[in-house]
């Protein structure tokens, strides 16, 4: 099996060597656990979160692509229904590159990302737990043709994704602080979209009835205020990014990168508040290897949360947890040819 990788990873970059092509390819790993406790503390129902992408760059000439990959990953573990949630999202980006002269350059990016569904047999409204769990205080079905995809076993789905185009500058710089800035603007465009017969708990006979001195159709409806919004909303974001390394000696690099973005909401329904900007700063080693082959070893550190990096996390029933930080550790390895 190692003989038959390699083997393709040679048939796939002696051509490109061949046609003079120049570029890198790399792998990066990004994981952040509870348990870390060397990292920012993380919200109560924290539990796991991964991020694992693939990138291939390819330069001739003037002109560059590059292709990204990415699986993302974030677990929690929650006090009531649903306890366990699970998010999971690939995405796939493809970045047109100009190369103005050695100094500027000029790309134009789209990335696609969408999550798995997440399908809940019970959810928990204020103290009423609704569903067929052991929990549940009511279970409910609908023969309504629109619920038939949840199979009288499941409460709710819950369907995400979002595309966002990125315009980008770069320029080279020989400064004892930066080696490279990037200024960028983008806009994302985020849909999600819920399935559930709680909707109809809204209204009728059943919404008339009271627990704890509350009639369930107002607790129902004051949830289904904070689950995702339905109706397709927008994220436009400026930013600046820095990057620097600082040669330490023939094996080894001292890297250190700044991002700094602000965020513009557009057509989202806020619940409470939502952040206005973000800071992300990661820094770390890398140990240049033989063969052009390089290993970083890094900190990752963002001052609220994911809010702008991963906008398929971000949604009513996640806004109120955008204003902490949130830190991981990471790990890349790169072929430069």
């Amino acid at each position: 099996m190692l003989f038959l990788k390699k083997l393709l990873f040679l048939c796939f970059i002696l051509p490109i060597n061949l046609l003079a092509i120049n570029g890198h390819i790399k792998t990066d790993l990004s994981i952040t656990d509870k348990s870390w406790d060397f990292l920012p503390p993380v919200i109560n129902s924290f539990d796991y979160s991964e991020t694992l992408s693939s990138e291939i760059l390819l330069l001739k000439n003037n002109f560059g692509l590059r292709h990204k990959q990415s699986n993302f990953e974030l677990n929690l573990i929650r006090p009531i229904q649903p306890k366990i949630v699970n998010l999971k999202a690939s995405s796939t980006l493809n970045e047109l590159i100009y190369t103005i002269n050695s100094s500027n350059a000029v790309s134009l990016s789209y990335k696609k990302q969408d999550a798995d569904q997440q399908r809940f047999d019970c959810y928990t409204f204020s103290s009423l737990t609704i569903g067929y769990c052991e929990d549940a205080r009511i279970s409910i079905s609908n023969t309504k043709e629109k619920y038939k995809s949840l199979n009288n076993s499941t409460l709710m789905s819950i369907n995400g994704s979002n595309e966002e185009i990125k315009i980008n500058y770069f320029k080279a710089v020989n400064s004892i602080f930066m080696d490279e800035f990037k200024i960028y603007i983008s806009s994302s465009k985020n849909s999600f979209d819920w399935l559930s017969p709680i909707e109809e708990l809204q209204t009728g006979f059943i919404a008339n009835l009271s627990f704890n001195g509350v009639k369930i159709g107002s607790l129902v409806a004051q949830e289904i205020n904070r689950l995702p919004q339905r109706e397709r909303f927008t994220l436009n974001k400026i930013g600046i990014y820095i990057q620097n390394n600082i040669s330490m000696n023939s094996y080894l690099e001292y890297f250190y990168n700044l991002d700094f973005v602000f965020v513009k909401s557009k057509n989202y329904i806020k619940f409470n508040s939502i952040p206005k900007q973000n800071i992300k700063f990661e820094t770390g080693l890398k140990f240049l290897l033989p063969n052009s082959i390089s290993l970083s070893v890094f900190g990752t550190l963002y001052q609220n949360n994911l809010f702008g990096y991963e906008d398929i996390s971000f949604n009513q029933r996640s806004e109120n947890h955008f204003d902490k930080r949130f830190g991981s550790l990471n790990l890349q390895i790169k072929y430069v040819f």
